[in-house]
């Protein structure tokens, strides 16, 4: 489990600082959002002002706005240590000349709660969320094929208020859906959030909670899902071979089906019948009704995680 702040934009107004006489001559590449400072390095690849923290300097506002990485990368920034961690970005500021005299505020807070889970949970997790019903008319959208990300997105708009996606599929690395992030982002107007709310613990759990500590919902995995899950885990476990799994649950599911005695010829079906009973299958007790789980119950540990901390 992780659990803290991925993302926090700083708004600083730069009215009175020395700082602006710079910041205007300063090296940046113009976006919509303002001037990213930087500049290139070698082989084109672009250094930030600040490092990882992207900065962007709005000349006609005289506002600087800094999107702070707060953790090293791929950690999450645990809530009690974001007052230290932002000092020390005001104080890395500092020294390379930029100076604001007036408090910073908070424009945008991604809070998030990583868990490791069997890949078969993860893609479960994610199809729950992107069946539930949301409050305030907000509603959900997908991408991926398998399904991997999830939004949570405004009723008229496409404004994202939550996403849950695979951290494995999009660093590339581990079990596909064995790790499942599950982010809230919350905006706020410039000054609406002063920076001091945001070091807050209780107001980050908050903003994460209000998005899925009541989610409600119930998501039925399919008898073969849960067939095919039983017979993986015999195979890690060393029980059944790749080729007795695969046989195995082919004959299953047509006995569920009741075409198991007319697709195979008396002699095999008796064989496959001895097979099945043998790992413990008898054909009166395989499940053809699937399993009801509640969504609460796979967001138990997520909720968990942030109470505790």
């Amino acid at each position: 489990m992780a659990y803290g702040v991925d993302d926090l934009t700083l708004g600083f107004d730069m009215e009175s600082s020395p700082s602006v006489a710079a910041l205007n001559e300063a090296p940046g590449s113009q976006t919509r959002r303002g001037k990213m400072l930087g500049e290139p390095a070698s082989w084109g690849k672009w250094v930030h002002l600040l490092g990882r923290s992207v900065s962007f300097w709005k000349a006609d506002t005289k506002r600087l706005y800094v999107q702070a990485k707060l953790a090293d990368e791929g950690q999450l920034c645990p809530p009690r240590e974001i007052e230290s961690r932002t000092l020390a970005l005001i104080e890395r500021m500092a020294a390379a000349g930029v100076i604001s005299h007036e408090q910073p505020w908070v424009t945008r807070v991604d809070v998030a709660v990583d868990a490791e889970c069997e890949s078969a949970d993860g893609k479960l997790l994610l199809d729950a969320l992107e069946a539930v019903r949301l409050p305030n008319g907000w509603r959900t959208t997908s991408t991926g094929s398998p399904r991997s990300t999830v939004y949570f997105r405004a009723r008229v708009s496409e404004h994202v208020h939550a996403r849950a996606y695979c951290r494995n599929l999009k660093t590339k690395s581990g079990e596909p859906f064995g790790r499942i992030r599950l982010e809230a982002e919350q905006r706020f107007d410039p000054k609406e959030c002063p920076l001091e709310y945001a070091e807050q613990p209780a107001f980050i759990a908050t903003i994460w909670k209000g998005r899925y500590a009541n989610l409600a919902s119930r998501v039925t995995r399919l008898a073969r899902e849960v067939q095919a899950m039983e017979l993986a885990e015999r195979m890690q476990r060393g029980e059944l071979r790749h080729g007795e799994a695969e046989r195995l649950h082919l004959f299953l599911d047509l006995e569920r089906l009741g075409l198991a005695h007319q697709s195979y010829r008396k002699s095999v079906y008796a064989l496959r019948r001895r097979e099945a009973a043998k790992l413990g299958y008898s054909a009166n007790e395989i499940r053809s009704d699937g399993l009801d789980i509640e969504l609460a119950d796979l967001l138990a540990e997520y909720v968990r995680a942030v109470d505790e901390h």
